[in-house]
């Protein structure tokens, strides 16, 4: 069995041990739309990508709740760098397939970059398993990409083929090499998260190589028990979370130094004041929200139950809360940073810009709240994806 040895930093310690790379390179990221390569390197080499991994791999294996975290303080540093190490943390995948794929798709070691996309594509069945095809937009962090995770929807005669919770869909694992990366990120924001579009054209994927939302995993830990959808969700709520306490603390540095017509540092003024602590404690309880619905999830795995509807909606309503949180704390601050916002140069303005841009991602959005809400009533989800 293939087997790597674990990195001696504590996981938790990551974010301060990478933050002088990451503010070195932050701006150069923003010019080349992408993460620079070297600081590619310093991200694998710290183990950033060995988060959710099994310990036999040299991965952290943290719950839900640990990782989420840590990716929210990575965000108050930068929102691209947080993003990119959510998106490319899918060594959970290990856990599902056979040892005889791991040792496939671990081979060059243990930092292994797999991006991945939940925009659905078409899968085919076919004599030795599935063909796959379509389009995945925004796939960010696809260049730098060893393998990729992509959605794939289960056709039969054109159609999707249904199962008893609903459509039949994989994450299938397909190499680099065969899929076609197309450069489609010229954005004004979160720039440099290099979001291109991947193409795929009939490519074969063994039926073994694919994980379905209710696939058993080989390893039965408690991290692995957490739902898949879980897995691949739980990282947008944590950047947008770390961005808007990043404006805030922007803010809050600001006002000691900027002065109102009367000379007198804006700190001093009530509404000022007022604002900043209604802010900071928005972030405050939309984070402790989201740590504490996906340490349920943890708990449950630990446990060793299925989690429970209530327990999964209880999830995305506190991932439509922190979009909520996020834009609004993030439009306040801005309002505040007055005509200092506006200029290229400032970090008030750019965390304005990549937070509403986070927000924008699908999970956060405020359609969710139906989702959650019916879990509190206790009508039936309907949802194969909750």
């Amino acid at each position: 069995m293939l087997s790597y040895p674990q990195l001696s930093p504590s996981p938790e310690d990551l974010p301060e041990l990478l933050r002088p790379a990451i503010e070195k390179c932050r701006d150069e990221a923003e010019q080349l739309r992408r993460l620079p390569d070297e600081f590619i390197d310093h991200l694998r080499a710290n183990g950033a990508f060995r988060l959710n991994a099994p310990r036999e791999l040299g991965g952290f294996e943290l719950p839900l709740a640990t990782t989420a975290a840590l990716i929210e303080r990575l965000a108050r540093i930068d929102g691209p760098t947080a993003w990119i190490v959510w998106n490319l943390n899918a060594g959970f995948s290990a856990a599902f397939l056979s040892e005889v794929n791991v040792e496939r798709v671990w081979a060059d070691g243990p930092d292994l970059i797999l991006a991945h996309s939940s925009q659905p594509g078409q899968l085919v069945p076919s004599e030795n398993g599935f063909r796959l095809s379509g389009e995945w937009k925004l796939v960010s962090g696809a260049d730098s990409a060893q393998w990729l995770g992509l959605l794939g929807l289960v056709l039969d005669g054109g159609q999707p083929r249904m199962t008893e919770a609903g459509p039949d869909w994989r994450f299938c694992l397909v190499p680099r090499a065969s899929v076609t990366v197309q450069d489609t990120w010229h954005s004004t924001v979160m720039r440099g998260t290099n979001s291109n579009m991947v193409i795929a054209q009939d490519v074969p994927v063994a039926a073994d190589m694919t994980v379905a939302p209710d696939s058993e995993a080989r390893i039965d830990r408690p991290l692995y028990r957490v739902p898949v959808i879980n897995q691949i969700t739980s990282g947008g709520a944590a950047v947008v979370l770390g961005l808007a306490r990043a404006a805030i603390d922007e803010v809050a540095a600001l006002s000691r130094t900027k002065t109102g017509p009367d000379g007198v540092p804006i700190a001093q003024q009530p509404r000022i004041q007022a604002a900043m602590g209604r802010a900071s404690a928005r972030v405050d309880a939309a984070l402790a929200l989201l740590l504490t619905t996906l340490g349920g999830l943890d708990a449950a795995a630990t446990a060793g139950r299925p989690t429970t509807e209530a327990e999964r909606g209880g999830v995305r309503g506190a991932f439509a809360h922190a979009g909520e949180t996020a834009r609004a704390v993030l439009t306040s601050m801005y309002e505040l940073g007055g005509s200092t916002a506006l200029y290229e140069s400032s970090r008030l303005g750019r965390l304005f810009r990549d937070g509403h841009a986070a927000a924008q991602h699908a999970v956060l959005s405020a359609a969710n709240y139906e989702l959650a809400g019916r879990t509190v009533i206790g009508v039936p989800a309907g949802d194969p994806t909750l």
